[in-house]
């Protein structure tokens, strides 16, 4: 596509993508007011802070209900101090040494380049907006400080489309720079003449200029070229005013990820809790709002004073108010309010609001009031897993996979892993090839999703166990050696714990002819025993060794 073309496809497209989002804008505002008010100016773009909407917010339940659900995210998730993935070999390379060696390796050199990076921070705020407004996006690059850079992109600043399928291939985002930084970033001599005159005034070179970036898959480029006009996702900046390409370019591998918390409906933006607790957001707001001024008018209570009255009314404590003796003074009025019932409603709103949030399931085991046993505590976390698993799984497959994938490409281009081992590499028609890893995971929560498989087990085993004693018959339903290993992996162990299955094969075929060996010695050894107790032959005898012989 010609590069005017391409200029005003991609103009054309963003505002009709922008058009589509500008309805989402406003419920987003309207849900930042009560639980992320410092990123409230969705509409208005205001780039100095505002107090003003934080100085009509009167309860902050929703604020921390939804820093605990990313807090909780975060260190449940992808907590910084442990590892929380894992990239394994594909099925067909799995058993050989070697390969589990070298995977097992990269994993420790990604969760250490993760480390170093800033993907801590920039997906705790990613959490944070997911549980606000639905919908979260970043992008990961490689850095200039550290290997790994990642970025999260502000709610209301970008437009995603899907593909036939439902994933998201498509971001087209508004980028705000000065004519100085747009040059250092594209090149001076990328920039509009326009701009290139004004970057030489310096009353003008920090002026604001409104860009596009718009990601998308390519249908047509060359793959046997490897410039950046030739990859399989397309990056294209285009300065708006003077319809003008001032970057193209492109990625390997899809550079951004977007996910929803769940979907509404058919549409491409997600729900969030923050949606199922607005009402009750709302109502507590006003009730505490009430409250307060109930409690003042009972700390601070309204004067009635008679008309005429000339003495001075003393509010102090102690004070004295001098009235005359026919009565007519001051009086206290209209104070019996009922806070009581003011507070048990606002209990009634905030726990409706943390259930949204999950905040009992990130509060769990803190709120645990007695000693419990390991299938109690599993059989609770078990039933506020259901609740959150739908959103967690979702997370999995637009997130953390292809997030994890890009990860894996940008440290091998950059040669961070060591050396690839001759059995890691498959050859195929196009030659060979390093195939994507698999990933697992091991975080806590993915944990606590995996337990749900052995306490179906266990309880599975109470009550087969009696059944077995009359008929043990039943047990041969199962697999027992793969349930041992699932039983392992879904309790956290590691990997290198378990041996291969071709390991443990020989193990047992060892064991087996020892036995047999055992086995036959003993038939031996009966054998003599025997033939010298018959005739009383000598076990030392000719005739006592030919009958051994024959016994075996």
């Amino acid at each position: 596509m010609e590069k005017e073309k391409l200029a005003q496809w991609v103009i054309e497209r963003h505002a009709k993508l922008s058009g589509e989002r500008s309805v989402w804008d406003g419920f987003w505002s309207d849900i930042a007011n009560y639980v992320m008010p410092r990123k409230s100016e969705i509409q208005s773009r205001q780039s100095s802070p505002n107090l003003s909407k934080s100085a009509r917010l009167f309860d902050t339940t929703a604020i921390r209900a939804n820093q605990i659900l990313a807090n909780g995210q975060l260190s449940w998730m992808t907590p910084l101090e442990s590892r929380w993935f894992s990239f394994d070999p594909p099925h067909i390379l799995k058993g050989q040494d070697k390969v589990e060696q070298w995977y097992r390796r990269c994993t420790e050199i990604a969760q250490l380049e993760l480390a170093r990076s800033n993907f801590y921070t920039e997906i705790h705020e990613l959490y944070l907006d997911r549980g606000a407004f639905g919908t979260a996006a970043m992008t990961a690059e490689e850095g200039e400080r550290a290997v790994l850079n990642f970025r999260l992109l502000n709610c209301g600043s970008y437009s995603i489309a899907e593909d036939a399928e439902g994933k998201i291939d498509s971001l087209f985002r508004s980028l705000t720079m000065t004519i100085r930084a747009a040059a250092q970033k594209f090149g001076e001599e990328n920039l509009h003449q326009d701009l290139q005159t004004k970057l030489k005034d310096a009353k003008s070179m920090d002026q604001a200029y409104e860009f596009v970036h718009a990601i998308f898959p390519r249908k047509e480029f060359d793959p046997d070229k490897r410039d950046g006009e030739n990859k399989p996702w397309a990056s294209v900046y285009v300065d708006i005013k003077n319809k003008l390409i001032v970057r193209a370019s492109g990625y390997d591998e899809q550079p951004f990820f977007a996910t929803r918390y769940l979907l509404w409906g058919d549409q491409v933006y997600g729900w969030s809790p923050a949606w199922m607790a607005l009402p009750e957001s709302r109502q507590l707001n006003f009730l505490e709002k009430q409250m307060d001024s109930l409690a003042e008018t009972a700390a601070f209570p309204r004067i009635q004073v008679p008309e005429g009255y000339k003495g001075t009314i003393n509010m102090q404590a102690n004070g004295i108010t001098y009235f005359d003796a026919n009565g007519n003074g001051p009086k206290e009025w209209a104070t019996a309010g009922r806070y009581d019932i003011g507070k048990d409603r606002a209990e009634i709103k905030r726990k409706a609001i943390n259930e949204a949030y999950h905040v009992d399931l990130f509060q769990m085991f803190s709120q645990i009031e007695k000693q419990m046993t390991a299938r109690e505590v599993a059989e609770r976390s078990g039933e506020k897993m259901i609740q959150f698993s739908p959103t967690f799984a979702r997370m999995t497959t637009e997130l953390f996979n292809p997030l994890l994938q890009r990860v894996w490409s940008i440290l091998i281009r950059a040669g961070r892993f060591p050396e690839i081992p001759r059995e890691a590499v498959l050859v195929g028609p196009q030659g060979p090839a390093l195939p994507e890893p698999e990933v697992s995971y091991s975080s806590r929560i993915a944990l606590a999703a995996k337990t749900q498989e052995n306490q179906a087990m266990y309880e599975t085993l109470e009550f087969l166990m009696p059944v077995s004693q009359s008929r043990p018959e039943v047990l041969d339903n199962f697999d027992w050696d793969e349930i041992s290993r699932d039983f392992a992996r879904n309790r956290g162990a590691a990997s290198r714990h378990l041996l291969p299955e071709d390991e443990v094969a020989k193990i047992r075929n060892a064991r087996a002819k020892q036995a047999a060996q055992a086995q036959q010695m003993q038939q031996m050894q009966m054998g003599a025993d025997a033939a010298a107790k018959v005739g009383g032959i000598p076990n030392d005898s000719a005739a006592a060794k030919m009958l051994t012989d024959q016994a075996a």
